[in-house]
């Protein structure tokens, strides 16, 4: 397999800052990489992160050359590896924010475990595994029941589409890898490039009829809203290039550089703080990652927009005094609004995987590019000619996955539901949270768990790579954890706690989700491969609470999905933002990232990423009669 180290320096950042805040005249003919010599003392509009939502942002404002936008991102523009670009040499280790790691999870035995979130220009887009999926219709509208007005899958899929451009696969791979998607439900004029492996490992077909010998059904297209069953993984890869990665750098930045003299990305920089004038955001302040140098200033004549992440755009608020007041009161920080929201209600998707050895195991599969070099090879050679290559694929994925409800997963769903409604929500939060915190929280519970009771919304995934292991993902986990600054030191890691399973429902429904697992590797087309589970897991482990402990000593609580932290909510019910991502009590600061979901959806965020920030650019758009675009 073929590999690249970092190539270059990365842009050195160590000059003073330029203080005064009027429009500078030294903006060039492109967009540009700046630097704090460079760097414009004051923009329209200033972006606190340069990932999925913050570069779509970035790209659709500077539509309007009247406008001028700066992105600051922590992280340096990636530099094309291999283990970026190339879905079968997937290394994203280069790139992962450095320390990140939990406090003591008191539902996993204690464990501190590793947790991983995106430091690079494009954010998650350049380090995920790539999975191109929507939620589920009924996630999107529960959101707008629970206060956030015109939230809807009906207003939402418009927004989809028009981020993204899907390249059917060949009629032959379609009908020979079970294919099947529904054209008006996709995108073809996006930025976004999407499309489908072209190639599969011979044992997913064992796999996905196993999956029909229990019962799950091939679902027509995963993007139309109703994603439970089972179906080939869309995957954010560009056919029209030899499918490589379609990063929100690619598709939002490197597409527009020629054109747009109006967009700046400071990279490599850390967002201190937002700068107030009484209430109103006017800029903010940053330091370098790498430390080093004082903090400088850069303003905005409209507004800030935060978009660091579910972990940081929390810790950015925090530190500029919009949080808790008792959090800020501790360190010292001048309270700018008591928002007690900011930080709580943290959600991510856990992962659990279950390790199996094989008897009679197909070859080629995932496992062959690492263990048989001529097959590696082979496939490489493939996939640099632009031919059906396992290069193709994300190393150790498969293509396909299956989605379950809750009714796929058990037929004891509806007591499941039952015992969780008899549970006092109070149980489930910090002993200490705020009480509108807590009303917002019992707010999102009754909309899971009715959730629960649908057949129409994905609650967990059952996937299996084609070597010696399967993964089974939790989407909707009613614990709830927290992001809480540590320090006033922008560059300390906030401290994580995800409460993963502190809630006794969610291990119902791992538990469940696991037993699924088991009957599909029990059913036939899986029994001729000869699948046997092994440590921790294995066929001594049969009650439910022989599953649970294992589970509580396995699951890793983050799939890097980490969301929710600032949500879109009433006041009232804890929210920080509204439906139009504003920052409650100040002006001119909005939250664009996955921090402003209420709860999760069904299904990986990147593409809910791009449509969110397109129907956020068209909000803001409006509001400022911006690129023809014009509320009145």
């Amino acid at each position: 397999m073929r590999s690249h180290h970092l190539l270059g320096a990365i842009l050195s950042i160590v000059s003073p800052s330029v203080s005064a805040p009027t429009e500078s005249a030294r903006a060039p003919r492109h967009a540009t990489i700046v630097s704090r010599q460079t760097v414009n003392s004051n923009y329209t509009f200033i972006i606190a992160g340069g990932g999925i939502a913050g570069l779509t942002l970035a790209d659709r404002l500077t539509e309007d050359a009247n406008v001028t936008v700066l992105v600051v991102e922590a992280g340096p523009f990636d530099q094309g590896q291999d283990g970026i670009l190339v879905p079968g040499a997937y290394a994203p280790y280069y790139y992962f924010w450095p320390n990140l790691v939990t406090v003591p999870q008191t539902g996993l035995k204690n464990r501190e475990i590793p947790t991983i979130a995106a430091q690079v220009v494009g954010g998650g887009s350049v380090i995920n595994a790539m999975v191109y999926l929507r939620g589920d219709a009924e996630d999107y509208d529960s959101w707008g029941a629970l206060g956030n007005a015109n939230y809807s899958w009906k207003n939402m899929l418009p927004y989809f589409k028009k981020s993204e451009n899907f390249t059917a696969p060949s009629a032959a791979l379609a009908a020979a890898g079970n294919i099947t998607w529904d054209d008006s439900v996709r995108g073809h004029s996006g930025p976004v490039q999407y499309s489908y492996a072209n190639y599969f490992y011979p044992g997913s077909a064992n796999w996905w009829n196993a999956a029909k010998e229990i019962g799950l059904k091939p679902t027509k297209d995963p993007m139309a809203g109703k994603k439970p069953g089972i179906f080939w993984m869309p995957s954010d890869v560009d056919a029209t290039t030899g499918f490589t990665r379609s990063t929100a750098r690619r598709n939002h930045y490197d597409r527009v550089t020629a054109s747009r003299p109006n967009y700046h990305i400071l990279p490599s920089s850390m967002v201190s703080k937002v700068l107030f004038t009484g209430k109103r955001a006017t800029g903010i302040s940053y330091v370098p990652t790498a430390g080093g140098a004082s903090p400088s200033s850069v303003y905005a004549s409209k507004e800030v927009i935060l978009a660091a992440g579910g972990l940081n755009t929390p810790k950015i608020l925090q530190l500029s005094g919009i949080g808790p007041k008792k959090l800020l009161n501790q360190f010292g920080i001048p309270v700018v609004e008591d928002l007690p929201g900011v930080g709580q209600n943290l959600q991510d998707q856990p992962t659990l995987t279950v390790p199996y050895t094989f008897s009679n195991n197909l070859v080629p599969n995932s496992g062959s590019l690492m263990t048989n070099a001529t097959y590696n090879a082979e496939q490489r050679a493939l996939y640099d000619g632009h031919q059906p290559s396992a290069y193709s694929i994300v190393s150790t994925l498969s293509t396909n996955i299956g989605v379950l409800s809750l009714q796929d997963a058990t037929s004891s769903y509806q007591q499941i539901v039952k015992e969780a409604k008899q549970q006092d929500p109070a149980l489930s939060l910090p002993a200490d949270v705020d009480p509108t915190v807590l009303r917002g929280y019992r707010a999102q519970r009754d909309a899971t768990l009715k959730q629960f009771e649908s057949s129409t919304i994905g609650v967990g995934s059952l996937h299996w790579g084609t070597a010696d292991s399967a993964l089974v993902y939790h989407f909707k986990p009613l614990s709830r954890g927290s992001v809480r600054i540590n320090s006033t030191n922008p560059l300390d890691n906030p401290l994580i706690d995800y409460r993963t399973a502190t809630d006794p429902t969610d291990v119902k429904v791992y538990t469940a989700l696991f037993r699924k697992q088991r009957q599909l590797f029990s059913a036939p087309s899986m029994q001729a491969l000869g699948p046997v589970e092994v440590a921790p897991f294995g066929g001594n482990v049969t009650s439910d609470e022989q599953i649970a402990a294992v589970m509580r000593d396995q699951i890793n609580p983050s799939n890097a999905h980490q969301c929710c932290t600032a949500a879109m909510l009433p006041r009232n019910l804890g929210g920080v933002v509204s439906h139009e991502q504003k920052v409650y009590g100040v002006t001119g600061l909005r939250v664009a990232d996955i921090s402003h979901w209420p709860m999760q959806i069904s299904g990986a965020p990147m593409a809910n990423m791009y449509g969110a920030a397109e129907r956020l650019a068209d909000l803001i758009k409006k509001e400022y009669c911006l690129a023809g675009a014009c509320s009145k």
